[in-house]
């Protein structure tokens, strides 16, 4: 008799797991359904608004409505030669755990005082010095034609708002201000003030 309780016990205990089990999925899967879409959707938009024409070669960047409004010569000269440690659109558990979103842009590892220099040619439009906020101290420049770049987690910056500055061009230097776990760069382009994938206008692979 207590063999026979005992396997209804356990038997009872399995299937309760089984229930329990289900139900904390059905309770979990509208969150895991954001997470995938929101993910996906960091990609996708990246791609509706800049994508490289594999004829001509040139970064190609589009409005709302699919309509090509500009094009650019990709570039060779990365803000500074490292190694990349994230990557755009990422949203590993680590970026879950602390409640932020899918990353904006590519982190790249780097001695700390490492010259930074912009991708591209552009006007200075914001130099943060103040470290209140997770991107630390930064630099922000306008590229024109709607597309801008973000440079954080600076140690200093060398620049001025409305300054004219090229690749070569020293903007600040490497460190580790804001949200940041070492000395790194997080590197960061915005089209019509949305996150792309940065690689999209880089010829070349990083090195470092």
């Amino acid at each position: 008799m207590n063999k026979l309780l005992f396997s209804v016990v356990i038997s009872f205990k399995k299937e309760a797991y089984i229930v329990l089990g289900t139900l904390a999925f059905i309770l979990f899967l509208p969150l895991i359904s954001v997470v995938v879409i929101a993910n996906a959707g960091v990609a996708a938009v990246s791609q509706a608004l800049v994508a490289i024409n594999p004829v001509t070669h040139l970064v190609e960047i589009f409005d709302s409505k699919g309509k090509k409004i500009d094009e650019r010569e990709l570039s060779t000269v990365w803000p500074i030669q490292g190694i990349m440690t994230d990557t755009f659109g990422n949203f590993d558990a680590f970026r879950q755990n602390f409640g932020y979103g899918a990353h904006t842009g590519i982190d790249i590892a780097a001695n700390a005082g490492t010259p930074i220099t912009p991708f591209a040619k552009g006007k200075i439009t914001v130099v943060d010095n103040i470290n209140d906020s997770a991107c630390g101290i930064s630099v922000e420049i306008d590229h024109g034609g709607g597309v801008e770049s973000l440079y954080c987690h600076m140690s200093k910056t060398n620049a001025t708002v409305g300054q004219d500055v090229k690749p070569g061009d020293v903007i600040g230097y490497v460190g580790t201000t804001g949200a940041s776990t070492g000395n790194h760069l997080h590197f960061q382009i915005n089209v019509h003030d949305i996150p792309v994938n940065p690689r999209t206008f880089m010829a070349g692979e990083l090195g470092g």
